[in-house]
């Protein structure tokens, strides 16, 4: 999927993904943060991860 802002050729991983982190430094902390939270419960709710899913998919625009 394109992004829809254009981003810089430093802003992609070495996956080829877009990584965003440097344009927003407390987004990235703050998501590094749950990510740490998430792997010390060892599993996140199934409710929690439908719930962002659809979240993430309203706020981008995309079909559900």
């Amino acid at each position: 999927m394109k992004p829809r802002i254009p981003l810089p050729p430093d802003a992609v991983n070495e996956s080829g993904l877009a990584d965003t982190a440097s344009m927003a430094p407390t987004i990235a902390e703050a998501r590094g943060h749950l990510r740490k939270a998430g792997y010390r419960m060892h599993t996140i709710d199934a409710v929690t991860t439908e719930l962002v899913r659809m979240r993430n998919a309203r706020y981008q625009n995309c079909f559900l």
